[in-house]
């Protein structure tokens, strides 16, 4: 059995607000995911609470197509 997963990009935000509603709306639909910070993205947030760099948010990749379904309102232009 292979328990590894395969995560892939499913967006990149710009700014705390946009991750927030995104990460909300992969929570409330059991959709796991992890936040990959860009430069020293990481470390900003852990001492401002937000970033000055893109943030890319990252899904295993069976459920990109559920994700990118749900976020596509928030993210179409």
């Amino acid at each position: 059995m292979d328990d590894k997963l395969e995560l892939v990009a499913l967006t990149e935000v710009e700014n705390e607000f946009e991750l927030g509603i995104i990460t909300a709306i992969l929570k409330d639909n059991g959709i796991p995911f992890i936040i990959k910070n860009k430069g020293s993205g990481g470390y900003m947030r852990i001492v401002t609470g937000s970033s000055p760099y893109a943030t890319s948010i990252m899904v295993e990749k069976s459920m990109l197509e559920r994700a990118g379904e749900l976020i596509t309102p928030i993210t179409e232009d």
